[in-house]
Formats: C-alpha cells, sequence, structure tokens
C-alpha cells in the first residue's frame, strides 16, 4: 500500500506549462515527443529492436562520451583487460539506448504499466527503518535507469529530490511532471541543502545523487574505485543532522526479463561516522559496490574524474 502523500512543498521547484513552450522553435521538440510517446505503445519486441538500434548508432556517432567512458572504465577496472572493458562499454551503450527509447513509458503510460514494468526490490528495508520511526536518504548513483527508479520510488512512498533543469524547457517540463506525477517535490540545487533537512526530518525519503564532480569547491579527495575523485561530503552531515538511515541503490534495467529494477540495499552500519573524509570514503565505497554487482549499468559517460588533484592533470 502506498503512502499517504505529503501536500506539495511551497518552496519546491516548479516547471508550469505556459505559451512559450507552443512558440515554432520548439515544434521540433514537439515532434519528437509524439515519437516517443508512439513507441511508449508499440509491442515490447518492437521497441528491443529500435533499442538495439539506437545502441549501434550511438555508439557510432557518440565518439565524446564513448571516450569519457573508455576513461572511466580503465581507471576503475585496470584489472580488466581492453576487450572485456569493451563489452562491457557496448553493453552500457546498448542499456542506456533502451533507457533512452523507455523515457516515454515514464511520460506518457500510467500507473498500472508503471508498477508492472518497474520492480521495487528490498523495500523491506526501507519499511523497517520507517516503522523505526527513522528517516531515509536513498543513496541513488548515477545511471540510465535513474528515473525509472525514483519514479517508482516515488509511486510507493513519499519524498523529495535534487535537480538540475534541463536546458529545453519543453522537455524540461514533461521531464518534471513525470518525476512529481505521484509524490515527491523536486527542489533545485542552488536552493542548497536546508529544503532537504525539512522534508527528511518530517518522514518523506530524500533521493540523494551525490556522485558527480561539481568541482573543487565543497569538495574532499576520497578514493573511488582506488582513484582520487572530488567527492562531496554532505551525506555525512544530512544523516546526522536528521538522524536518517542511509540506504545505497541502483536502478537498472534488466534486459532477461525487460524489466527495470530499483533495487534497495540495506542501511550503512555506523554511519555517520563524524569524520568528514571517512564518511565520504564510506560513501564512495556503498556505490562501488553496488556497481561492481551491476557495473554496465552505471552512468560511465559522466566525468566523474574532472576535477584532479594538484599537480595531476587532466585525464580525459
Amino acid at each position: 500500500m502506498a503512502e499517504a502523500r505529503a501536500a506539495p512543498a511551497p518552496e519546491a521547484y516548479r516547471a508550469p506549462f505556459h505559451a512559450g513552450l507552443v512558440h515554432p522553435r520548439y515544434w521540433p521538440t514537439w515532434l519528437g515527443l509524439g515519437v516517443v510517446a508512439l513507441i511508449s505503445v508499440l509491442p515490447r519486441p518492437l521497441v528491443r529492436a529500435l533499442g538495439r538500434g539506437l545502441a549501434v548508432l550511438m555508439w557510432r556517432f557518440s565518439g565524446r562520451r564513448r571516450h569519457i567512458a573508455s576513461v572511466n572504465l580503465a581507471l576503475c577496472f585496470p584489472e580488466m583487460d581492453a576487450s572485456t572493458r569493451d563489452r562491457l562499454l557496448r553493453e552500457h551503450f546498448r542499456i542506456t539506448a533502451q533507457c533512452f527509447l523507455d523515457y516515454g513509458m515514464l511520460w506518457f503510460r500510467g500507473p498500472g504499466v508503471h508498477t508492472r514494468r518497474i520492480r521495487l526490490t528490498g523495500e523491506a528495508h526501507y519499511r523497517a527503518c520507517r516503522e523505526a520511526g527513522r528517516p531515509v536518504i536513498i543513496l541513488a548513483p548515477h545511471a540510465p535507469a535513474l528515473d525509472f527508479g525514483g519514479l517508482r520510488m516515488s509511486q510507493l512512498h513519499d519524498g523529495v529530490s535534487f535537480a538540475k533543469p534541463m536546458k529545453n524547457p519543453v522537455v524540461e517540463w514533461i521531464n518534471h511532471r513525470s518525476r512529481t506525477q505521484y509524490s515527491g517535490d523536486i527542489f533545485a540545487r542552488a536552493q542548497g541543502l536546508r529544503p532537504a533537512l525539512r522534508h527528511i526530518r518530517r518522514g518523506r525519503f530524500f533521493y540523494y545523487l551525490p556522485d558527480e564532480d561539481l568541482g573543487p569547491e565543497h569538495s574532499v579527495f576520497v578514493p573511488f574505485f582506488g582513484v582520487p575523485k572530488a567527492t562531496l561530503p554532505a551525506l555525512g552531515r544530512l544523516a546526522k543532522l536528521t538522524g536518517a538511515a542511509v540506504l545505497p541503490s541502483l536502478s537498472i534495467y534488466r534486459p532477461d526479463e525487460d524489466v527495470y529494477e530499483m533495487r534497495l540495499e540495506p542501511p550503512m552500519a555506523d554511519f555517520p561516522s563524524g569524520d568528514v573524509r571517512q564518511d565520504a570514503r564510506r560513501m564512495n565505497e556503498a556505490i562501488e559496490a553496488v556497481v561492481r554487482r551491476d557495473p554496465a549499468q552505471y552512468l560511465w559517460t559522466l566525468k566523474f574524474f574532472k576535477t584532479r588533484p594538484a599537480g595531476e592533470g587532466n585525464v580525459y
């Protein structure tokens, strides 16, 4: 049974529909959304075939992203030979292509489809924390299927998250509408952590995405897959200030079953420690653990190691 929904937070970010969204310069975007809507109702064997075709195109024409992902994989999995990393990267592109095509499922389909096609596992960990009176922070690493897990979680439970608005206002409008269609509020990153603190304390889960490299300011360098990474240390502070349990997670696409899965892990033990660097390292270790189980599902095309320690050059 789904939780009772909290009233929308007045300070939450909004992306309302307005007349400017139908300006002729956005007509190609609306046409594209029509194609995505059509794909969302096609038979699944056809959609999966389209996904395989799109993966080939992405591999061929996304040289820059392929390069970034190749560098990340070489840094994080030096024990793998080049052919193994290449197979992993090609699988990552296939998963990414399928997730891209399936956004129409999030945007245009309803609760029945979401329930059937997006599975939540490990929910018992979440319920145990809430029954014990503890707030919950869901540690959600970036993944091609990230929004699928977030939507399913918000379909069942009430929560909040942060997001950076997209550049195209039409896509931002429909994506924001999707992310907030059940429960949940989205806050802009520029608002800082105070809104999250208030809502965590009220018992709403916080869907926290902390693994991007946002520059040296307010970051600490701790290992990530054995490589120094500029890491945001806010998770430990949030857990300390709210008393929240931290549940690592990963959202994935399962090609063998053609379903999406939001997987919740048990709460991080003895966290936070109160030591900023130790807590940041523990967070990175928790992300490593879920990624190693399904390495092709992580969003390797992000520049996770963009910021380098003093004296080290650009790896990309």
